[in-house]
C-alpha cells in the first residue's frame, strides 16, 4: 500500500494518504485533493481527536459523502466537543458535523481497506485516552502516541504518563518489521514548544 505524507499547517501534524482512498488523520484539505481518488475515498483512520489531527474532517465529509471516520469512543467524544479536542482554546473551535459517519473501533478491530489490505486498531492510550495506532502489514501509523525523538506529550488534559510509556513499548515491539509513520514531522524542540501552548493557556480545560 502506497502511503503519501502531507505536513499540515497546524503544529506540523501529518495526514497520511493511503492509495488515494484512505487517510490517517485529516488536516489541510487543499494539498490533499490532488492525492485523493475523487470517486472512491473510503474513510479516515483517526489516531486521536486533538484538533490538529481532525480539523479537515468536515470539508472531507462534505466533498466525499461515502467517507467514514474510524476512531475510538473517546475520540468520538473529542470530535463532538470543542473543549475536549482543545480547539475551543485556540483560534477556530471545531466540532464534527457528521456524527452519523463515525464508526467506533476497539483494540484489535480491523478495517478492510480493499485489495487484500487490512488496518488493525492497536490501543495506545497515554497522550490522550483512546489513542489508536493503525497497523498494516508494513507500517504503523502512531499519531502522537509515539514520535521518534520526541517524548510523548502527557501534560495535556487527560494525559497519562504511565499509559504512554506502556504504549511506546507496545509500538516498538510491533515496529520490528514495520515503518513508523508518526503524527508530526518537525524538529522535536519546535513540536514540544508548540504543543505546550495548549498547557500554558490559563483557560485550558482541567
Amino acid at each position: 500500500m502506497k502511503a503519501i505524507k502531507n505536513i499540515n499547517t497546524v503544529f506540523a501534524s501529518c495526514t497520511w494518504v493511503l492509495d488515494g482512498r484512505w487517510l490517517v488523520d485529516c488536516g489541510d484539505m487543499e494539498p490533499l485533493l490532488p492525492l485523493l481518488d475523487s470517486e472512491n475515498v473510503r474513510g479516515v483512520l483517526l489516531t486521536h481527536g486533538h484538533f490538529d489531527h481532525i480539523y479537515g474532517l468536515n470539508e472531507l465529509c462534505q466533498r466525499f459523502p461515502d467517507a467514514r471516520v474510524y476512531c475510538s469512543e473517546w475520540a468520538r467524544r473529542q470530535l463532538l466537543d470543542a473543549k475536549l479536542n482543545i480547539s475551543f482554546y485556540h483560534e477556530t473551535p471545531f466540532v464534527f458535523d457528521y456524527p452519523e459517519r463515525i464508526v467506533i473501533v476497539q483494540d484489535g478491530d480491523t478495517v478492510d481497506m480493499g485489495d487484500g489490505n487490512v488496518a488493525s486498531a492497536v490501543a495506545t492510550s497515554g497522550h490522550t485516552p483512546g489513542c489508536i495506532t493503525w497497523m498494516t502489514d508494513d507500517a504503523l501509523f502512531t499519531g502522537d502516541a509515539y514520535i521518534p525523538g520526541v517524548r510523548v506529550v502527557t501534560n495535556l488534559p487527560h494525559g497519562n504518563k504511565r499509559l504512554a510509556a506502556q504504549s511506546v513499548k507496545k509500538i516498538l515491539d510491533l515496529a520490528a518489521a514495520r515503518t513508523i509513520c508518526p503524527g508530526h514531522d518537525v524538529d522535536p524542540s519546535i513540536l514540544t514548544t508548540s504543543l505546550s501552548l495548549s498547557t500554558n493557556n490559563p483557560n485550558r480545560p482541567v
